[in-house]
């Protein structure tokens, strides 16, 4: 009898802080951004890691549009990278998951159909057709998701980050070490020496530079259409830079993880905080 009242117990308890982890509310601060995305509207999304919750930036304050339950293996305990589509929604990567999820408009969560084949699916990006990209930095691999959950391999890549596209629309991968450009199955690397320490993300600015979040320098690369890199932004107010995008202004938008904000960095280097102009 004392034996089942313990189990009794245990398992009311567990259910208890289960239910607590589970309704876990945001507290309207930033916990740890990872990512932020910029969708053809001008829309504002960033991925708060330790909120397990993908935020919008709405009238001047940052609110929530979807929330994991904050227990593993459950959508968005990991979430990470960050890219928007055409219909108002954005698609997420999760590590910890093994999967990427798609969220829509009104905060709806599903997760994306594969092959069951992701192990730490990282960067992502949306092709103007609609397939989605990602790249695995445990597999080393890219990957296009078409409709119906069809998976196609595109090329093995060492330590892939992030993805995104050049003036010609060709994929360019930021590695832990470069960026390079995807030739059918080779790359070709854009930098001759790269001073990248930890890179995250990377954009192709209208001016054609390439700018490059780097955690451990805290720094902002730019890099030339020759190839020549130079600190843009360095230390001061950057912590831990990561996420990156651009908006409709031309301005950075930078995801700095241990300064728990987004910064907002204009062409002449000027650095301000997203809701606190």
């Amino acid at each position: 009898m004392m034996q089942s009242s313990k189990v009794l117990f245990i398992m009311a308890l567990i259910s208890m802080l289960s239910l607590g982890l589970s309704s876990i509310t945001w507290s309207g601060r930033l916990a740890y951004p990872v990512d932020v995305a910029v969708d053809i509207r001008g829309s504002i999304f960033v991925a708060d890691h330790e909120a397990h919750a993908l935020l919008q930036f709405k009238n001047n304050q940052f609110v929530v549009l979807a929330k994991g339950k904050g227990l593993p293996r459950t959508p968005l305990y990991g979430i990470r990278h960050i890219t928007t589509d055409r219909e108002g929604g954005v698609v997420a990567s999760d590590p910890a998951t093994m999967k990427l999820y798609r969220i829509n408009a009104v905060g709806s969560i599903d997760a994306i159909p594969d092959d069951d084949q992701f192990i730490t699916p990282w960067g992502v990006a949306m092709e103007m057709s609609g397939d989605i990209l990602a790249v695995d930095r445990v597999t080393h691999r890219l990957r296009r998701l078409k409709a119906g959950g069809i998976v196609e391999e595109i090329a093995n890549i060492r330590s892939p980050r992030t993805i995104l596209f050049d003036k010609e629309g060709n994929i360019i991968i930021l590695t832990d070490r470069n960026l390079e450009r995807v030739e059918g199955e080779t790359t070709t690397p854009l930098i001759s020496s790269s001073p990248f320490e930890f890179p995250h993300d990377a954009v192709l600015h209208p001016n054609g530079n390439y700018y490059v979040t780097d955690g451990y320098a805290k720094t902002i690369w730019q890099v030339t259409s020759e190839g020549d890199v130079s600190a843009f932004v360095q230390a001061g107010q950057l912590m831990s830079p990561q996420g990156l995008a651009l908006d409709g202004n031309g301005n950075l938008l930078v995801a700095d993880a241990h300064a728990r904000t987004i910064f907002v960095i204009t062409t002449k280097a000027e650095l301000t905080e997203l809701g606190k102009n």
